[in-house]
């Protein structure tokens, strides 16, 4: 059985064959796995009861396995007095040579649906782009004219209302002399209806004064005459 994906693992470093790391490429292209997950399934699948080892040139590669298998393979190692390559350089070599025979879950394929809906969007995105730089540009554009026109309608108002004020600062006179006039008129024609009284008051008053002189003068005569 291989390992579980989700065990804990601890890398582990070993140099293989050229023929070996071809096998390893091999497996990775057709069920696209990692080298460690074919490492984990051939140690596990391999019997070292009757491993001989062999000396042989070799290279270095990188993986990860669960410490458990890590430790059974140190062990194995010690036991055998062979390095850990050798031991898993042998699981290996034991593997079919068709990599679907193996055992090994294919790995799942790429979601390309969702790489096309998204160039897609970004298509799509980037023919609205446009779009909207065009309707930003017209907004801004659209921007002053609204301005002038409030302004020009505030400047408008005001004129309306100065003349307004001017006019009724003018028309004020008008009505005022207009109101006056009459006053005036009766004024003048009461002016020598005033002078006629006081003439004739004085001429009162003279008559008034010559009168006891008069009198006196007719009592004269009257003495005179008896």
């Amino acid at each position: 059985m291989a390992a579980k994906k989700g065990a804990e693992s601890s890398p582990l470093t070993f140099d293989l064959k050229a023929d070996l790391i071809a096998v390893l490429d091999k497996y990775q292209k057709q069920l696209g796995v990692s080298k460690s997950e074919i490492i984990r399934h051939a140690i596990a699948g391999f019997d070292y009861a009757g491993f001989a080892p062999a000396a042989e040139d070799h290279r270095q590669i990188s993986v990860r396995l669960p410490l458990d298998q890590k430790k059974d393979l140190v062990k194995l190692a010690k036991g055998k007095k062979v390095s850990i390559g050798e031991l898993l350089r042998a699981a290996l070599e034991k593997l079919p040579t068709v990599p679907a025979k193996s055992g090994i879950e294919k790995a799942a394929p790429k979601p390309k649906a969702a790489k096309k809906a998204a160039k897609k969007a970004a298509k799509k995105a980037a023919k609205k782009a446009p779009a909207k730089k065009a309707a930003k540009k017209a907004a801004k554009k659209a921007a002053p004219k609204k301005a002038a026109k409030k302004v020009a309608k505030k400047a408008a108002k005001k004129v309306a209302k100065k003349a307004a004020t001017k006019a009724a600062k003018k028309a004020a006179p008008k009505k005022a002399a207009k109101k006056a006039a009459p006053k005036k008129a009766a004024a003048k024609k009461a002016a020598p209806k005033k002078a006629a009284k006081k003439v004739a008051k004085k001429a009162a008053k003279k008559v008034a004064k010559k009168a006891p002189a008069k009198k006196a003068a007719k009592k004269v005569a009257k003495k005179k005459k008896k």
